[in-house]
């Protein structure tokens, strides 16, 4: 598109209440002084608006500010009402219902005297639904609201009205507003799925949180004031918007949050913000088995993922069903999975059963898992201090094994996790609580339930990202209803497809400028949690479309050296010479070939063996399917 300026200035407001000495101050008086004759409009479409905000507006600079209860579309088209209006500067639309404004002001007097003012160099401005009339492409609301999840099900839902016949003031736009509050990334998506499909144009999405605001001027630099961000949304290049069934898919859109002090160019997209450069990392071992995380608790969302997990692999082979004490939950999945025909056995992990030989063995020789009612702590006790949770944690990363997630618990899949995103207004407060996962994603952090009312929909928003940047991760998957992320090896890569009739969201960091607000929406003083960054890729992913997570080095390319094990001669302990993140065993023989010791390797190890008596051993190194990939001849004094 052709750079190109703007004839007046906008004030655009994502909600929330304005306040004297607050986050609003800043944005609303830069709003006064871009208005010459310092004379403000309000307009909204209740009768008896309160002064408050006339009052506030003059506290800031202003003149002169008035209410303009504009309630039916005869006053909008009054002489009067246009006369008095294009006396003012500035003119700012209240929040309340935008299908009013749109329905009662369109091919008015009003509508003219509003363009009028800005055509002249004034400036318009307005909050929540007041922000939804000043792009040129406006969501209407005329058959009630849109939620993200049905946006995101089907752009082409009945309450997806959009239009571009109101106010020229902003081409090429389309805004949203409360973003965070009300997880509404998923909606602003599908707005530009759908006026991409009904008008073959892209066109930029910007999500405003509430008790934020950018400041656009006339040559179209934003800057961005108060406690949450702007979200820019672009279609990247190649990107294509698909429908499978009536769910959306995207492959590529570019997904820039700017937080307060931040901006960005309107014209040319280009980001001025202060943080630093954010590179994803990637440590730790690769697991090679194949992984479902599917977005519910409900049994009814989960019906496909259990019988993809019964029909894998050895069907006769029985499922272990790992629960921490929720043993009324696991038994309904449980009951499924007698009903499907699948044979099960429900593992309550504590210390007790991580210390039973019969349950080590188990984990030790199962090949399916399904993790069902799990809480963190004493799963993670049981994983780290447990001769059964160390069997469990090798299991579930080996080739040839097969693990499931259900709802809740597909979080502890990745690196980390967002642990309190049950917690009402823990991000908006700044009470964000990660917790370390058990790394089977060891680049990613998982987000189920993202739109349920059951949990915090700002967390669930906003964690996934905030989370990246927190931990420098790659990857976040938000998923829902029944759709279910399928992880899987595939040659030397990790490979990510979605299952379900729900798309997966899948934020990716290629590398950013990005940080955190230093901004609070509370009195506590604590930073709201939300990130900055200025270019993640998003993707809206069905089954068709496949992503490479992540990778790992298949045996014939590890460059192994004659000193794979060192010291030698060693005392009490070794050390593998060579980093990988492949699962690997080490099988140790005495002299006569007499295997002594074995043990699973999926990471860089130091190996302790003080139960070796002074002599020579063999140290056989293999892959998990049991080829040999080296033997050394160690040396034990």
């Amino acid at each position: 598109m052709q750079a190109q300026n703007m004839q007046g200035n906008l004030l655009v407001v994502g909600g929330g209440s304005e306040n004297y000495n607050s986050w609003s101050d800043t944005p609303y008086a830069w709003a006064v002084n871009k208005a010459q004759n310092k004379r403000i409009a309000i307009i909204g479409t209740d009768a008896s608006p309160t002064t408050w905000l006339p009052n506030y507006f003059v506290s800031l600079g202003a003149v002169f500010a008035k209410n303009f209860p504009i309630t039916n579309n005869s006053t909008a088209n009054a002489q009067a009402t246009y006369d008095s209006l294009v006396t003012y500067d500035m003119i700012f639309f209240r929040g309340g219902n935008q299908y009013n404004y749109y329905n009662r002001y369109k091919n008015t007097l009003t509508q003219q005297a509003v363009q009028e003012v800005f055509d002249r160099g004034g400036l318009i401005g307005g909050t929540s639904a007041g922000l939804h009339i000043l792009s040129k492409v406006v969501y209407t609301a005329q058959n009630g609201t849109v939620y993200p999840d049905e946006a995101l099900a089907n752009p082409h839902n009945q309450y997806m009205t959009l239009a571009d016949d109101f106010l020229d003031l902003l081409p090429g736009i389309v805004f949203d507003s409360h973003f965070a509050e009300r997880a509404r990334f998923g909606r602003l998506m599908g707005f530009l799925a759908k006026w991409f499909f009904d008008h073959n144009e892209d066109i930029t999405g910007i999500g405003i949180d509430d008790k934020t605001a950018i400041c656009i001027d006339t040559e179209m630099n934003a800057i961005v004031y108060g406690t949450g961000a702007a979200n820019i949304y672009k279609a990247g290049e190649g990107n294509q918007y698909s429908l499978s069934g009536t769910k959306l898919a995207a492959s590529n859109l570019h997904v820039s949050q700017m937080v307060h002090g931040s901006g960005f160019n309107l014209n040319t997209f280009e980001m001025q913000s202060s943080g630093e450069v954010l590179n994803p990392v990637s440590n730790g071992p690769v697991s090679e088995s194949i992984i479902w995380l599917s977005g519910s608790d409900l049994p009814a969302k989960n019906q496909n993922m259990l019988t993809l997990l019964g029909l894998s692999g050895n069907m006769a082979d029985k499922i272990i069903i790992v629960t921490t004490g929720n043993t009324a939950f696991a038994g309904q999945y449980a009951s499924i999975l007698t009903q499907l025909g699948f044979e099960n056995e429900i593992l309550v992990a504590n210390q007790t059963t991580g210390a039973d030989p019969e349950w080590v063995n188990k984990l030790n020789n199962s090949s399916k898992f399904l993790f069902a009612g799990c809480s963190y702590d004493p799963l993670i006790d049981f994983v780290e201090n447990s001769a059964g949770g160390q069997a469990l944690k090798s299991s579930i990363m080996a080739l040839e094994k097969y693990a499931a997630f259900i709802g809740d618990n597909s979080r502890f899949a990745g690196k980390s996790f967002l642990n309190n995103y049950t917690q009402s207004y823990a991000g908006y407060d700044g009470l964000f609580d990660f917790k370390p996962g058990l790394g089977l994603l060891r680049n990613s952090l998982v987000m189920p339930k993202t739109f349920d009312s059951s949990v915090d929909n700002e967390s669930t928003a906003t964690g996934v990202v905030y989370g990246m940047v927190r931990d420098s991760l790659k990857f976040g998957i938000w998923l829902h209803d029944n759709c279910v992320a399928w992880i899987y090896p595939e040659e030397n890569k990790i490979k990510l497809r979605a299952l379900g009739n729900f798309p997966l969201i899948l934020a990716e960091n290629i590398g950013t400028k990005a940080g955190f607000t230093d901004q609070s929406a509370v009195n506590s003083g604590n930073p709201r949690a939300i990130a900055a960054f200025d270019k993640f890729i998003f993707r809206l992913m069905d089954e068709t479309l496949s992503v490479d997570i992540d990778f790992f080095t298949s045996v014939n390319e590890i460059n192994f050296s004659q000193n794979l094990f060192y010291p030698n001669p060693f005392l009490d302990r070794v050390f593998l010479a060579n980093e990988f993140y492949q699962t690997l065993a080490l099988h140790i023989y005495d002299g006569y070939g007499r295997k002594l010791y074995d043990e699973i390797l999926y990471e860089k190890k130091v190996i302790s063996l003080p139960e070796l008596k002074a002599g020579i051993y063999y140290f056989r190194l293999t892959d998990v399917k049991g080829k040999t990939i080296s033997v050394q001849k160690m040396i034990r004094q």
